[in-house]
């Protein structure tokens, strides 16, 4: 089935990240452009933007909150804004070279980020400070997620292993894989017992978080898998390539159920609505577009 997009919003340069708002109204998009903007939902106006990294916008969450936006950049920095003036309210320092990941629990309380230096700093979001530093990696983190129930990070990059923390007790307790090749992207199931890499290699594997055994592959993406993210009920995994294209797999059977097709370059980020109806997804190409699901996964 043939799917086309509902909306369609752009940068002035590569999108690298984008997030819903938890209540579905709005959209937010990280770009190389430095800057972050904020869309009205349905319409796909435009709202607000905002400005203040030094390099590009690697990471976008909503805070539970609704009122604060965090965001990760490869200017080393973590920030949150004010949602409703667009002002910018922390910024959080730590890494000593490029940040390319960042993801928040989902009470908003914690973050974790990963960066170039091979370091996962795990902080603390309303007080806007580093509360441990993780290593272990041996090579650049490109990817990193934080388990729903909010005690467990995973992280992973060119060591091709996935490596697994405890967020209370800030310690390494466990190594999954290795993969293939270099694991460029990270999603855990909402239900925490599955986390799933995509990987240079172009392939998706799906991991039982417990045993570390792989539980699936999924294959179909002709170039590198760089984003991922589970839908709401968790039956379904979405991927973002760098062959342009969206793909939606049935997880229980891995049945490939629609290809999006209208990025022109790669696909770095994608997002469901808390509703699961709908889903964004980011690119290169200096576009994000949302598609309504509703008939194309029945």
């Amino acid at each position: 089935m043939a799917l086309t997009p509902i909306l369609r919003m752009t940068h002035n340069n590569a999108i690298y990240s984008i997030a819903f708002s938890p209540d579905g109204a709005q959209l937010a998009t990280g770009s190389l452009d430095k800057s972050i903007k904020l869309w009205n939902l349905p319409s796909g106006d435009e709202r607000i933007q905002l400005r203040g990294h030094g390099e590009a916008v690697c990471a976008v969450c909503f805070l539970p909150d609704e009122k604060s936006l965090l965001s990760a950049s490869l200017d080393k920095t973590l920030r949150v804004w004010d949602l409703k003036s667009g002002d910018l309210k922390t910024t959080m320092t730590g890494h000593e070279a490029y940040l390319t990941c960042m993801a928040a629990s989902s009470d908003g309380r914690f973050a974790a980020s990963g960066a170039h230096d091979k370091l996962v700093i795990l902080w603390d979001v309303p007080g806007g400070t580093p509360l441990a530093t993780l290593s272990g990696h041996t090579d650049l983190i490109n990817c990193i997620a934080f388990s729903p129930d909010g005690r467990t990070i995973a992280s992973a990059g060119h060591d091709r292993s996935i490596r697994l923390w405890d967020a209370a007790e800030r310690a390494a307790i466990g190594e999954i894989g290795p993969h293939e090749a270099a694991i460029q992207s990270l999603a855990f199931s909402p239900d925490g017992t599955t986390v799933a890499a995509g990987d240079d290699d172009r392939s998706i594997r799906l991991w039982n978080v417990t045993t570390g055994e792989a539980i699936a592959t999924f294959t179909g993406h002709a170039r590198t898998v760089k984003s991922l993210v589970f839908s709401p009920k968790g039956q379904q995994l979405a991927s973002g390539s760098s062959d342009t294209t969206v793909r939606i797999h049935d997880v229980r059977s891995g049945k490939e159920l629609v290809k999006l097709a209208a990025h022109r370059n790669t696909v770095y980020a994608v997002a469901y609505s808390a509703d699961g109806d709908r889903l964004a997804s980011a690119g290169f190409d200096r576009t994000a577009y949302v598609w309504d699901l509703r008939t194309a996964t029945d």
